[in-house]
């Protein structure tokens, strides 16, 4: 009986203090510029975070940009497996366009492999274009990169 007189100020206070840090958390109040973002600032927004992540070598973080259909068909682990020979060393976003619900990001980037055949050469310089989409508001890089073109402008003809 003494445990559970003890015990019970100890769980009232823990709660209490809970309930606080909910309710002043729920009264900051989101900054305007994160409300009134265009949907090219929301883009590269998130094209930062996922070429920050791929300079780090934060697989995880980029597992979370990835589009949720593509997380329901690849685990983390074959995510992992897939991108592990690659090691990013720095990007620069050149161009960010978006169009609807899709978008497409051009950065270049410095890379080495991290394969024994390779590792001594390098690094090299590529640019890259990558295709985004958007659901519910919020940008996932798209899973599938191959053949990625950005969409003509309408004075622009296919070459």
């Amino acid at each position: 009986m003494r445990r559970w007189k003890m015990f019970l100020p100890t769980l009232l206070i823990g709660w209490l203090a809970a309930c606080a840090g909910q309710m002043q958390g729920a009264a900051t109040p989101t900054p305007p510029a994160q409300l009134q973002q265009s949907p090219e600032e929301a883009l590269r927004a998130r094209a930062t975070q996922f070429w920050e992540a791929r300079v780090k070598g934060d697989l995880a973080a980029q597992y979370d940009l990835l589009e949720p259909p593509a997380r329901e068909r690849v685990t983390l682990t074959g995510f992992y497996r897939s991108r592990s020979s690659v090691v990013f060393q720095s990007y620069k976003i050149q161009e960010v366009e978006a169009a609807g619900d899709e978008g497409w990001v051009t950065a270049m980037t410095t890379f080495r492999m991290n394969l024994p055949q390779v590792s001594r050469f390098g690094p090299w310089d590529q640019g890259t274009i990558m295709h985004w989409i958007r659901v519910n508001g919020v940008w996932y890089v798209g899973y599938d990169q191959q053949n990625v073109k950005k969409p003509l402008k309408a004075e622009e003809k296919k070459p």
